[in-house]
């Protein structure tokens, strides 16, 4: 699975505590590790939600990226 650096950065700093969304967060930035059920989310009051890592976000935080192959 091909994540972009900002999901990567997202999933990292999730695996040391969750996060809850200021308000005025784009939700959109992380729906696809959602989707993907690498983060749960959890709404909270004010228009906040709190994020948290899955077990299968975990795995796929420690994996080592791998460098694209360019075009021939």
């Amino acid at each position: 699975m091909d994540l972009t650096a900002t999901e990567r950065d997202f999933l990292n700093r999730l695996a040391s505590e969750s996060w809850t969304s200021p308000p005025l967060f784009d939700h959109e930035l992380v729906a696809r590790l959602v989707e993907l059920g690498l983060v749960d989310a959890g709404p909270l009051a004010s228009d906040e939600v709190e994020y948290s890592i899955t077990a299968a976000g975990s795995v796929a935080s420690s994996r080592p990226t791998m460098p694209r192959e360019k075009p021939l």
